[in-house]
């Protein structure tokens, strides 16, 4: 077993947490591409359910994202890396994200997101709109191949989540009138442009 020296360690950290950046960018962009390169081809997620395959993954985890939410935005937080050796690490990263559903979700829809009992507390009524924000850490196997770092195995854990009313701004209100560029949910981003 070899052990990385500390210039291997501080690269492959870097290039470890940045796996983490892209797989937040990828999910908030709808970029199922941006998303699956975190991982290897052959690489697992582990859902609340089951695991599930990376190939076979990304485009249906965009698609519910998309179908959901109006937006949502992940934040990563401590990113604590362990080295088994040089081409193995595994991770905590921890997380939070915050979603917000959209104004035409059904009610089977947020019912399935929310909870009965949770929207029934919140005393739905159709078009309201909810902030969930979910906090989390992510437990990662980190495999290098041919000197580049992937994402083989990812397992999902909740820590906890709240849900409220929306009491979001409407665009061309509040600071959203201060003249910033726009947000977008895909490639037209301004991030993308940088």
């Amino acid at each position: 077993m070899t052990i990385p020296t500390d210039l291997e360690r501080i690269i492959a950290k870097q290039e470890i947490q940045d796996l983490c950046y892209r797989y937040a960018r990828g999910a908030d962009r709808l970029d199922a591409e941006s998303w699956a390169s975190a991982f290897w081809e052959d690489g697992t997620f582990n859902q609340p359910q089951s695991d599930v395959a990376i190939n076979s993954y990304a485009n249906q985890l965009v698609g519910t994202m998309d179908k959901f939410f109006e937006l949502t935005h992940h934040i990563n937080g401590n990113i604590l890396i362990n080295f088994d050796n040089k081409n193995y690490a595994t991770t905590e990263v921890y997380f939070q994200a915050f979603h917000l559903t959209k104004a035409d979700a059904s009610i089977e829809e947020l019912r399935f997101i929310i909870g009965d009992k949770r929207l029934s507390e919140l005393s739905y009524v159709d078009g309201d709109t909810f902030e969930i924000l979910v906090g989390g850490r992510y437990l990662d196997q980190v495999e290098r191949r041919e000197e580049v770092w992937k994402i083989k195995y990812r397992r999902l854990i909740f820590d906890y989540t709240t849900v409220r009313r929306s009491m979001a701004l409407s665009s061309g209100l509040g600071m959203t009138a201060m003249g910033a560029a726009k947000m977008s949910r895909d490639r037209t981003d301004p991030s993308y442009k940088c």
